[in-house]
């Protein structure tokens, strides 16, 4: 016997993940019951779309495993090829051309100091007397001011004897201090003077001089100090990455060390060096330091300073050496490669598989399943029917007066109302139950393992549940749906009469009132009934 009744959609699944037709076997299967593997179009459909999908996608796996492997092993080849020699030239220009640049940084540094101090002894109205407080407060306000030079100021006259200073003639260098002697022969040649690094009171200082010119007459000398420990010239190459253990240096004239990557070496000889690193030219020398091969390239920073980068020789050619080993490890490396691209590609083709079957399985608007998913259930139903006489039900909703709402509120509050009336019918059946979207405002359930009181008890949660208000565009509206159902308990029928059955029984209880269930019975030919409850009675 079949009975049709007025019935709720089926809760949605109760579970965060959604569950594909094989997820269903799973799930009876672990309630004791054996799983019924069955063959239906629909199954075999999806079937043959994964089939064509997975021979795509092994074809292009197979076709990019031969192009890495072709692109790998070229590349080996040419590594091994490539000349050692060829490498090491260029290596080496590389490095000489880097070299020339960060002379070329510390010669504008230099010469920027020296305009800064010429512009300071053209602009200034200096009295040029001796410890002159005018003069002073001029000084203070040079070396207050400046970031390049903010030691210390002094103004000397042409025949080297101090005028005024800032601060006191003690904290800077004296006038015999050694250090001093290649700026003033810079001034006797004409121009500015830059002295080499001295210490006064442990601090290392470098001075720049220039001429107090009036007219064309000099009057007097200006000299600025700078501590080399603050001075921006330090640790000007520490964001360069020159090379591993590579150590960059500016050295004055006398081989003191005036900039450094650190602290350290400040003031200090830079040690023994090949001649020709402070010969005035550019190039790459390699020596020896003790037990260490140790390679020096070198270029003039102007007025007799040098820019010096040392770097362990092992060091330098570090990269080069490890081409050598590269070649070794291609092979390896290659397998590496392809095993990864296997296993990404494999990675995709499951979560394209996974995209597809959910988009063909779930209606994208309300969540819960669609047609190609209900008849798939719907037939496996049927098998264990056929099996293990298991009653099950189907149930057709269809919403009262859905387009009334459509052209109220608008499609978008249509949609909403949809969303919202298939959660609820997920709400008011239990967990293992189906609810799909047939199409528009019509839901159908699939329950399994049904008695006729439950189905009937069914009904009345979904029409309940169903009839709570939802707020739309600021308005309460109480919808409705009519649910008819079959239930099939007894002979063997067809999937397409049982769902005939359901669609009657649907169609009778919307011609009935309120919460109304339609039993339908099936024996040589069907007859309707009422079972039901008045309009007013749905929970």
């Amino acid at each position: 016997m079949i009975v049709s009744c007025f019935l709720p959609p089926i809760r949605p699944q109760a579970t965060a993940r959604r569950l594909v037709p094989s997820d269903y076997l799973r799930a009876n299967s672990s309630k004791g019951r054996k799983a019924d593997p069955i063959s239906t179009p629909v199954t075999r459909h999806v079937g043959d779309a994964r089939v064509g999908v997975g021979a795509m996608r092994r074809y292009a796996l197979l076709a990019a495993s031969v192009v890495a492997v072709l692109v790998l092993g070229a590349v080996a080849v040419l590594t091994q090829l490539d000349s050692i020699s060829t490498v090491g030239r260029i290596h080496r220009a590389d490095r000489i051309e880097q070299q020339r640049t960060l002379a070329g940084l510390t010669d504008q540094y230099l010469s920027f100091t020296f305009l800064s101090t010429q512009d300071a002894a053209a602009t200034t109205p200096w009295e040029l007397t001796p410890d002159n407080a005018s003069d002073r407060a001029a000084l203070r306000s040079l070396v207050r001011s400046s970031p390049l030079t903010s030691y210390g100021a002094a103004l000397v006259s042409l025949t080297g004897t101090p005028l005024t200073s800032y601060p006191s003639s003690s904290a800077l260098p004296a006038a015999k201090d050694p250090g001093l002697v290649p700026l003033r022969t810079d001034l006797l040649a004409g121009a500015p003077g830059l002295s080499d690094v001295m210490h006064v009171h442990g601090a290392p200082l470098v001075g720049f001089a220039v001429p107090v010119v009036r007219g064309d007459h000099p009057l007097a000398i200006l000299v600025t100090f700078a501590d080399v420990r603050e001075w921006p010239l330090q640790g000007y190459d520490a964001k360069l990455h020159i090379g591993s253990e590579a150590e960059s240096l500016v050295v004055d004239r006398a081989g003191t060390v005036a900039a450094a990557g650190g602290l350290v070496k400040l003031g200090t000889s830079v040690g023994k060096l090949p001649s020709v690193v402070r010969s005035g030219r550019t190039g790459l020398v390699t020596y020896r330091d003790g037990t260490r091969h140790m390679l020096a390239s070198f270029g003039p920073a102007g007025h007799g300073w040098t820019a010096i980068t040392i770097q362990p020789a092992s060091a330098f050619s570090g990269d080069l050496d490890r081409s050598h080993r590269l070649a070794i490890l291609a092979l390896a490396l290659l397998l590496c490669v392809v095993v990864m691209m296997l296993l990404v590609f494999h990675h995709k083709r499951q979560r394209v598989l996974a995209r597809l079957a959910e988009q063909r399985l779930y209606d994208p608007l309300t969540g819960v399943g669609q047609r190609t998913l209900f008849e798939i259930r719907l037939h496996e139903a049927l098998a264990r029917w056929q099996r293990q006489r298991q009653r099950f039900a189907v149930l057709y909703c269809d919403v009262d007066g859905f387009k009334g709402i459509n052209d109220r509120f608008g499609h978008n509050a249509g949609d909403q109302t949809l969303v919202a009336i298939a959660q609820r019918i997920k709400d008011a059946v239990r967990s293992t139950d189906l609810v799909v979207r047939l199409g528009g405002d019509e839901f159908a359930v699939v329950m399994e393992c049904m008695s006729i009181a439950e189905a009937e008890h069914a009904a009345q949660r979904i029409r309940g549940h169903v009839a709570r208000p939802i707020t739309l565009n600021g308005k309460m509206l109480s919808p409705s749906v009519s649910v008819g159902g079959a239930l099939l308990a007894d002979g063997d029928v067809s999937a397409d009469e049982l769902l005939h059955e359901a669609d009657m029984a649907m169609y009778q209880a919307k011609r009935g009132e309120g919460c109304q269930v339609v039993v339908v019975a099936h024996d040589a030919e069907t007859v309707s009934s009422p079972v039901g409850y008045p309009a007013d009675s749905a929970p």
